[in-house]
């Protein structure tokens, strides 16, 4: 997430059921979405609103927690080395 916001994207979090947070830029906000859930969608959008991509989190899934995630160049950049 710090990634993302350092590269000015805004993010979005899915919980399962709903879209809990909207293209926030709210480092802490974001967090205590995340860690609310079980599995987590984070959708990350540039500076004129368009999508990034999305990366998709399971929590308790030791050293996976990071499932899947979109499959372009800048997806990629920010979950290298997690």
């Amino acid at each position: 997430m710090k990634r993302a916001l350092a590269a000015s994207f805004t993010v979005s979090v899915y919980d399962g059921e709903e879209w809990a947070l909207k293209r926030s830029t709210d480092f802490e906000a974001i967090t205590a979405e995340v860690h609310a859930t079980d599995e987590t969608t984070l959708r990350m959008r540039d500076e004129t609103g368009n999508m990034v991509g999305s990366i998709y989190l399971v929590h308790g899934n030791e050293d996976d927690v990071i499932c899947d995630h979109t499959d372009n160049e800048r997806t990629a950049a920010l979950v290298k080395g997690l």
